[in-house]
């Protein structure tokens, strides 16, 4: 089983309400996928993928839209954790850091 990688996705609005349309498009496209809500930042999407899938992912530089959300990878880790707090510090200030 390979190792599983998380990738952290910031939206241009809540992701809430699109969840079931993410699911769905990560699916199709890259398999099966965890989509993880993060407390504190609604904008924020942590996808738990595995490492080749991971790197596609974080290759989408330009993000994209499912069911109205528009999403841009900002960072990727081996850790949920830290995704988890880098998602809370940018839900606490409103701004992405790369």
């Amino acid at each position: 089983m390979p190792p599983k990688r998380y990738v952290l996705f910031i939206g241009d609005s809540s992701c809430s309400g699109s969840e079931r349309d993410l699911e769905e498009y990560f699916s199709l496209r890259y398999g099966p996928v965890k989509l993880i809500s993060v407390d504190g930042n609604p904008r924020a999407l942590i996808v738990r993928t595995t490492g080749p899938v991971a790197e596609q992912l974080k290759g989408r530089r330009d993000g994209f839209t499912v069911g109205g959300a528009r999403l841009v990878p900002v960072l990727t880790s081996g850790a949920v954790g830290n995704l988890k707090r880098r998602a809370r510090e940018e839900g606490s200030n409103g701004q992405v850091h790369e």
